[in-house]
């Protein structure tokens, strides 16, 4: 692939990546870090159902197909 497409390659991923957070994790906290956030005080949290390999993996997995059918296309037009 040209230099470009990684690039564009790498992008698809990364917002792929952000919907599939927003889509699939959840904030954990306990009690005591609830009553902070709801004060405004500095808390702890963490995403729970979170596996980064799987993440990863599913993002570039969607970027390739969406870098496929762009070049499919593109050449259908020439």
């Amino acid at each position: 692939m040209e230099q470009e497409s990684n690039i564009s390659r790498d992008h698809i991923a990364l917002e792929a990546m952000k919907v599939i957070m927003r889509e699939t994790t959840h904030e954990v906290t306990n009690p005591l870090e609830r009553i902070k956030r709801w004060l405004g005080l500095p808390y702890k949290s963490w995403l729970g159902g979170l596996n980064l390999g799987q993440l990863a993996a599913q993002s570039y997995d969607i970027a390739d197909a969406m870098v496929a059918e762009r070049l499919r296309r593109k050449g259908g037009e020439s």
